[in-house]
């Protein structure tokens, strides 16, 4: 995926559920909002393997089969919410349906991610789940054996331990959770949650994920366009033009 011609830098993913079984939902989701209301839709489809596998297999094929049918560059996100349960039979579907992301909790320890990469298809990438309860103190021994990292952590922690450039610096691209609960309810966002959001996303996280939200809520779609209004408003005060045009000046003196 290229951030070339986007109106936002970040890619957002959304957990598919029974509120994305409705094909309109999902189309809407996909294509940007009715009448395009925003730019760009969802990027990336986080699917669980804990739905079942044949629920899991579907929504991967009918999610393929809408984007594709509408030339977009969508991917899909495998995950599981039961943890470390049934690793091999997650693994050997992962191996079956390759996502180009597939996601394993910190629980499973630092020796199963080391010896992950023989088992696993070369195309699928890596990624480590760190839930809230997770210490991020051996986080760089995690992000040194994996190629994502899903973040479920406060954003005090992630501010605190710098999570995001500590990732960034071992080559291991960090994901976000955004919570929104007031949209589980069908109500707007609040202002709180529109805060804890942007300030944390300014750390430089290039993916943000909804779970609940899009998979269970009432407004799968709108879910969507709330993150992207946030997201495109977060990353104006982490993006200095001037600086970025100053930065390509001094490299072209320096080349010669």
């Amino acid at each position: 995926m290229s951030n070339e011609g986007r109106h936002r830098l970040s890619y957002i993913i959304a957990t598919l559920g029974p509120s994305t079984d409705n094909e309109k939902e999902l189309i809407t989701m996909l294509m940007a909002g009715i009448a395009r209301q925003w730019i760009e839709g969802v990027d990336i489809a986080r699917v669980l393997y804990s739905d079942g596998k044949d629920v899991a297999k579907d929504r991967i094929e009918i999610f393929r089969a809408q984007s594709k049918k509408r030339k977009l560059t969508t991917r899909i996100y495998l995950d599981s919410d039961d943890g470390a349960s049934d690793v091999d039979g997650y693994i050997a579907f992962a191996n079956e349906v390759i996502p180009e992301i597939a996601t394993f909790p910190k629980s499973l320890g630092l020796d199963f991610f080391k010896s992950l990469r023989p088992k696993i298809n070369e195309d699928i990438k890596i990624c480590v789940r760190f839930l809230k309860s997770d210490s991020v103190d051996d986080a760089d021994d995690y992000f040194k054996a994996c190629d994502f990292a899903m973040i479920e952590t406060d954003s005090k922690m992630i501010v605190d331990e710098k999570v995001v450039e500590r990732s960034k610096s071992n080559d291991c691209t960090p994901i976000y959770l955004a919570l929104m609960p007031t949209l589980m309810t069908g109500q707007v966002q609040s202002r709180e949650e529109n805060f804890e959001i942007g300030h944390t996303l300014e750390e430089g996280f290039d993916y943000v994920a909804l779970y609940e939200e899009t998979a269970k809520g009432p407004y799968a779609a709108r879910s969507v366009k709330c993150i992207d209004e946030i997201t495109v408003e977060s990353e104006k005060l982490r993006v200095n033009p001037f600086s970025d045009f100053m930065d390509k000046i001094l490299g072209f003196f320096k080349k010669s």
